[in-house]
């Protein structure tokens, strides 16, 4: 009966072997590639915000992440996208009352507003993220 226990424990092993050295032959290495990104910084925005007495104001400054990182030179190089990309950004910005900006869920609802809009703008290339370097509401 111990022959019978050595024999089973062994044949055990020999399985188990087999089946992770099958199982590891059917994958194929995935090559991982970084991607480089580029950094699109926008002029600093300055507009009124939406609110009844007028007064209220919002500064903001972008810096946008783009990959491929020669997309950040293109756009910044192209005067009339980047004109579209701060109409885009203004009128969202002017759009938020100062309870919606000087919250932190609303600043990130802002944060992927502003992606979801100026994405499609970035043609050739991807909007990986939309950075606040300056964030101002009064």
């Amino acid at each position: 009966m111990l022959q019978m226990n050595r024999k089973q424990r062994w044949i055990g092993i020999f399985l188990v072997a087999v089946i992770t050295f099958a199982a590891g032959c059917g994958e194929e290495e995935e090559e991982i590639v970084e991607e480089t990104v580029g950094i699109l910084e926008m002029e600093t925005f300055l507009t009124n915000i939406n609110d009844s007495s007028g007064e209220r104001y919002a500064k903001l400054q972008l810096k946008l992440a783009v990959a491929p990182e020669e997309m950040a030179a293109e756009v910044t190089e192209d005067a009339l996208l980047m004109a579209k990309l701060r109409d885009q950004v203004l009128t969202l910005i002017s759009s938020k009352t100062f309870e919606q900006l000087s919250d932190p869920q609303g600043k990130e609802t802002l944060r992927t507003e502003i992606q979801e809009r100026l994405s499609p703008l970035v043609e050739g290339g991807e909007l990986k993220e939309v950075l606040f370097a300056e964030f101002v509401v009064q």
